[in-house]
């Protein structure tokens, strides 16, 4: 997600963007305007060329890229600034951000024409005019006039091709296909489809479980984070970050078919037990929940930090939401949207996991491992330490084994629930995020180094998986863990 505040300074100033416009901005903010080359920025706004990038920032009334990416730079530099970094010299800052002090003079030079004591002097809001002098806002109205007054074309029918013969695949062992822009979250549906989120390359991929490939793309807006399918497995649901929308997916032509307003970059999704409301969280700490049916905001609630993960309770009537900044989970009512608790766990609390009888939430700690709570009491009765702290959490089909991602150590713990012990650890290597299970049982892993990992349902065996490797791996020999 974008710093909130330096999103927020643009976002105020620019009233006038489309959501592609914003898009850009979102994604320059996002690394502090160093994403790198504009192919790149290409890649993950869903653009074809550099051309089309430069149409799209003149439409849009704003500066080149560079001079954009330039502007983002020098205004973070300056929040920094004003957050106390250095006592406002330049010199500690450049070291933060990793380049020469004398790439920094110059850099603020060219975009602003001024010096870095000048800007200091001026502050961050008049700097933030100067660079909304460099746009066009008259520009941007002129083109934006033009599109709603431009006749409305329809589009062409869908044809679908005749489905080719499955191919039946033995996943006696582990399997790893290959795909870029770095994959991140995992929706399955049934034995025969999954979805899988690339939040670089504008786009989700259909993955057949079946063949065990990948049988296309279903192009969306910039940033598609997490997905999910309704209980149906007709639609799915995919928050676009830096469109601020929920992208509607009709899973049997696999095309989007509507799109739900949600301002301030939604996140993870979860639909509620009937199916009939969708909660989001977003990265200007709020929760809301959305009616399906034309993602008209049935409540919303603001939140102490911002939150990547939610959990609905078996029974329905009860969401909880993990605030990694504030260390806590909330336990939110879904018919009035209110606190009902708070476990203040400490540490970054990410994925969570009900048991299916309502009785304990299990809570994956990125400082520590997995925190245990007893829902009846409220109280944290066991934690587990793992490697570098978990992010992802997830239940197999049997409810007998957790299986949490290990981002900063490339790994996959599964931990058996009766004994709240590891049972076995699985190599992945990358950055392996969100996991989720087919009708079979197979684990199916996004990994966001760029690779989707297939495994068997065996809890028995360790997997050592070779990250260069696209065809059935072999597992390695069982080793303690």
């Amino acid at each position: 997600m974008p710093p909130l505040a330096l999103a927020a300074l643009f976002h105020r100033a620019l009233p006038w963007l489309s959501v592609q416009g914003r898009a850009v901005i979102s994604t320059l903010v996002c690394d502090n305007g160093r994403v790198g080359s504009t192919n790149l920025v290409c890649e993950r706004l869903g653009l074809r060329s550099r051309f089309q990038l430069n149409r799209l920032l003149h439409r849009e009334g704003l500066p080149s890229y560079e001079e954009l990416a330039g502007w983002v730079c020098v205004l973070y530099w300056m929040l920094r600034a004003d957050a106390g970094v250095g006592d406002g010299a330049l010199k500690p800052i450049a070291g933060e951000a990793g380049m020469e002090l004398a790439s920094c003079y110059r850099l603020v030079r060219r975009v602003t024409g001024r010096r870095w004591t000048k800007l200091r002097e001026a502050g961050t809001s008049q700097v933030m005019r100067w660079f909304v002098a460099r746009t066009s806002p008259s520009r941007a109205l002129r083109f934006a006039a033009l599109r709603h007054s431009a006749p409305v074309l329809l589009a062409r029918p869908v044809v679908c091709e005749p489905p080719e013969p499955p191919i039946l695949p033995s996943f006696e062992a582990p399997r790893r296909l290959p795909i870029g822009g770095g994959p991140f979250d995992v929706a399955v549906r049934g034995s025969d489809l999954a979805y899988i989120t690339r939040v670089n390359a504008a786009a989700i991929e259909r993955l057949d479980l079946v063949a065990g490939r990948f049988q296309g793309s279903i192009h969306l807006g910039c940033t598609p984070t997490c997905v999910r399918f309704d209980a149906s497995g007709a639609r799915a649901y995919v928050s676009v970050q830096y469109c601020d929308e929920i992208a509607v997916i009709d899973t049997h032509r696999h095309t989007q078919i509507q799109a739900f307003p949600v301002a301030g970059n939604p996140f993870p999704l979860v639909l509620s037990a009937r199916g009939h409301t969708l909660f989001v969280t977003t990265n200007e700490d709020r929760l809301f929940g959305l009616s399906v049916q034309n993602g008209r905001v049935i409540g919303c609630l603001s939140l102490p930090a911002t939150s990547h993960h939610l959990a609905l309770h078996p029974a329905g009537c009860l969401l909880y939401v993990a605030t990694r900044a504030a260390g806590s989970v909330l336990e939110i009512d879904t018919s009035r949207f209110e606190v009902e608790r708070t476990f203040a766990l400490g540490g970054w609390p990410q994925g969570m996991v009900v048991s299916p009888d309502g009785a304990t939430l299990y809570v994956a700690n990125e400082h520590r491992g997995l925190d245990v709570v007893q829902l009846a009491t409220g109280r944290r009765t066991c934690t587990l330490a793992l490697e570098g702290g978990a992010v992802s959490l997830a239940q197999s089909p049997d409810r007998r084994t957790l299986y949490a991602g290990l981002v900063h150590s490339g790994k996959i713990a599964a931990i058996d629930i009766a004994s709240l012990s590891v049972r076995t650890m699985i190599e992945t290597g990358g950055r392996p995020r969100q996991i989720a299970f087919d009708g079979a049982g197979k684990i199916v892993i996004a990994n966001e180094a760029g690779w989707v990992d297939i495994l068997p349902p065996d809890g028995r065996r360790v997997y050592r998986l070779d990250k260069l490797s696209a065809s059935p791996i072999v597992p390695s020999a069982i080793s303690a863990s």
